[in-house]
């Protein structure tokens, strides 16, 4: 019996200690990280340390319990929206990024905003993610992801497969360096046939005035998010596929030295 105990004491030290490292990783370069599990109040915490926090405006609302991992923001496609002010203070400038976001959306296919760098004003720029009904580049592309940002080196489009739109919970991670093509992860799976994607242009991010949470390019027209927005993070960096593959779990490591901590004590009591 204290044999077996000893066995899972030392598996469990090295899980954590994996989890652990994987947690640090994942903070590597972190700029904003909303995990939207409040419950109450208009503010949504920042967890990246940098007291990027960001305001819930409008008819959007907090939906404990109802997120990928613990709470989330909810979207009911009018003019709410997570809304901080300064984002422009630190999404320009930028020469590379990870936008990580789980979605999930009440019906589709439809043209709604999931992130922006600015007050919609119809059009594809700036640092934007949102679903799209139907490409504007090749016939025929439907239900579909699309992203775009502005840089000192001209702006970049992206249009990804069709019919990757749901209304179950999904996982989306975009990616941008200077002189690199945009690329988009949907469930971790690399999106390696998108129907439109501009040449790569070298520069920095440009343009962005605020970082918006459930609104996009077309909201202008009165068409937000609807459904569900959870675990928003941005990365001055473009994570490995391992990283964006851990996010995709939807499971994170939480104060793993402390759950050691009480393990370890339990185990020790009954290894004695």
């Amino acid at each position: 019996m204290r044999n077996q105990l000893t066995l899972t004491l030392l598996i469990l030290i090295i899980a954590v200690s994996f989890c652990s490292n994987a947690l640090a990783t994942l903070q590597n370069g972190l700029i904003v990280y909303y995990p939207f599990d409040e419950a109450n109040g208009k503010t949504a915490s920042d967890n990246s340390k940098n007291n990027n926090d960001g305001e819930l405006l409008g008819s959007a609302a907090w939906a404990p319990n109802e997120g990928k991992i613990d709470g989330a923001a909810r979207f009911d496609g009018a003019e709410g929206s997570v809304v901080d002010e300064n984002g422009g203070d630190y999404i320009n400038g930028l020469e590379a990024f990870s936008i990580s976001v789980w979605v999930k959306a009440d019906t589709v296919p439809n043209d709604r905003g999931i992130v922006f760098g600015r007050d919609p004003d119809g059009g594809d720029n700036i640092f934007g993610l949102r679903y799209d009904a139907a490409s504007w580049a090749t016939a025929g592309g439907t239900n579909l992801v699309k992203g775009a940002i502005s840089t000192t080196g001209g702006g970049q489009a992206y249009e990804g497969k069709s019919d990757v739109q749901t209304t179950e919970w999904q996982h989306l991670v975009f990616t941008w360096k200077s002189g690199m093509k945009l690329a988009l992860y949907v469930n971790a799976e690399l999106d390696d046939d998108p129907i439109h994607n501009d040449d790569a242009k070298e520069g920095s991010i440009s343009g962005a005035t605020k970082f918006m949470v459930g609104k996009g390019a077309k909201d202008n027209n009165g068409t937000s998010w609807v459904g569900l927005i959870d675990e928003v993070r941005i990365y001055d960096r473009v994570l490995t596929e391992n990283e964006i593959a851990e996010l995709a779990t939807g499971v994170l490591p939480v104060e793993p030295v402390g759950k050691l901590t009480t393990t370890w004590g339990n185990l020790k009591q009954k290894l004695q």
